[in-house]
């Protein structure tokens, strides 16, 4: 074999070897980032979820304390976030089915252009459930660090549920199934 076929052998090999890791790099970011930290918590181990009230971009008012005896969902986004808009199909599709059956959602967007920016968003995505701006320095959005963050809160008004990054929406579904089992 020839140098030059030897080379051209070297590389093509390491060609191909950069080419698989490569692909194996951007598959474990890929499937990082659809990874989620769910933190579930046990009925006798909840903390209550602090009360806050807003005023909706549709133009009325949402409490959370208005909502005990219900499930809730309250979904943290931004527009400019692509995580967000990616959940918030499935969001939208979940709000349809549990809606009916007593779920509570709300959107509050963490945008600090403000509800002109967020108005074309809740449109674009067909948000039929409630959205606001978040209250910076709230208590229920204190602990926010990065986005989305959906926090799901029982009917005792205690957070039961967090995940961080995007949903699963089996996932949700699970979890609100069980939250409205309990009792």
């Amino acid at each position: 074999m020839s140098s030059d076929s030897r080379l051209n052998l070297f590389r093509t090999v390491g060609l191909i070897l950069i080419a698989v890791i490569g692909l194996f790099a951007i598959n474990r970011i890929l499937s990082r980032r659809a990874q989620q930290a769910v933190n579930a918590v046990a009925p006798a181990d909840r903390a209550a979820a602090p009360d806050f009230t807003v005023s909706t971009l549709a133009g009325g008012t949402w409490s959370l304390s208005a909502q005990r005896g219900h499930v809730v969902l309250v979904n943290f986004f931004a527009t400019w976030c692509p995580p967000c808009r990616a959940e918030t199909p499935d969001l939208v599709r979940l709000a349809a089915a549990y809606e009916p059956k007593g779920v509570s959602f709300i959107g509050l967007s963490m945008d600090q252009d403000g509800p002109d920016v967020v108005r074309p968003f809740v449109k674009k995505y067909g948000m039929e459930y409630p959205a606001a701006m978040a209250q910076p320095g709230s208590a229920i959005a204190a602990d926010i660090t990065g986005i989305p963050v959906t926090k799901i809160i029982d009917r005792h008004g205690r957070i039961a549920r967090e995940y961080v990054g995007m949903i699963s929406p089996d996932q949700v579904r699970a979890d609100l199934d069980a939250l409205l089992a309990e009792k």
